[in-house]
């Protein structure tokens, strides 16, 4: 080999490398924050999202209102809710000359669960409303053991928190004794190792350690917290599970949200347990 082509040959060499390392450099991060309920199905969203070489997806959980301060501090290109954004965080995200933009990925059934030794399968929104309260103290009051009734709820950064105050609840009354946990996981555990516990979690992480509760808004007509039940919006705790946005990061997140809308991206969705949007 010459002398000018061994130059040549150094030299594409070098140029091979520079282009490697700059495809390295341009590799883009998705950062999305926020609600623990959607935690396994943005994992598996993630895994098989079709171009690692390009972008990477990083999801945080925390709650769904640390989502909203994630956006609303650059944290974060998305936030995951389990809850409708609140007025207040809207105006905070687009008083930062932005546009906060709102995507309906999947449903959810919010399960009220008990220990499964505890005879009562079925509460009314009244009911239920009365233990979250404080008003109702003991499942003898219900037809039940007389065994007092332990509240085990998430923390107010959690949208199944909000979801419960903003539809059942309706009231800042809670019980004295209320046992308050920070993931679905936790309220699962907790629930299954207390008698007399009741809580709620997302449908993907009732586990047979725990009994869910059929529920209804009207005295006569029970609905339990099914796959099916909830497709068909006929169980009434059912909820939208949102992905949002800021309008100056819309063409970054872009591929992303259409591949968690695709036919592929459903079926990943409900093969998790969770309800795909129709």
């Amino acid at each position: 080999m010459n002398l000018k082509l061994s130059r040549q040959f150094i030299t594409t060499i070098i140029l091979l490398l520079l282009n490697i390392q700059f495809t390295i450099a341009q590799k883009d991060t998705l950062n999305g924050l926020g609600s623990d309920t959607m935690l396994p199905l943005m994992a598996a969203l993630a895994s098989n999202y079709g171009t690692p070489e390009e972008q990477v997806l990083e999801v945080e959980g925390g709650g769904s209102s640390l989502g909203f301060k994630g956006l609303d501090e650059y944290q974060a290109e998305f936030a995951l809710s389990s809850r409708k954004v609140r007025s207040n965080e809207k105006t905070d995200i687009e008083n930062n000359y932005d546009q906060l933009i709102e995507k309906v990925i999947a449903y959810d059934a919010l399960s009220i669960i008990v220990h499964p030794s505890n005879p009562i399968n079925k509460l009314t929104m009244k009911q239920l409303k009365g233990i979250f309260t404080g008003e109702i103290k003991n499942w003898s009051e219900l037809g039940g053991e007389d065994l007092p009734i332990q509240v085990v709820t998430r923390d107010q950064y959690s949208g199944s928190y909000g979801f419960m105050t903003s539809v059942v609840i309706q009231s800042e009354k809670s019980p004295a004794d209320v046992k308050e946990v920070h993931s679905n996981a936790g309220v699962v555990d907790k629930v299954s190792k207390i008698r007399g516990a009741i809580g709620y979690c997302g449908i993907a992480y009732v586990e047979e350690v725990v009994q869910p509760l059929s529920i209804s808004s009207q005295p006569s007509n029970f609905v339990y917290p099914s796959f099916r039940n909830a497709l068909n919006k006929q169980y009434p705790l059912s909820r939208p599970l949102y992905l949002y946005y800021r309008g100056s990061d819309k063409r970054k997140v872009q591929d992303f949200v259409n591949f968690a809308l695709s036919d592929k991206g459903q079926q990943i969705i409900a093969h998790k347990g969770y309800i795909p949007v129709l």
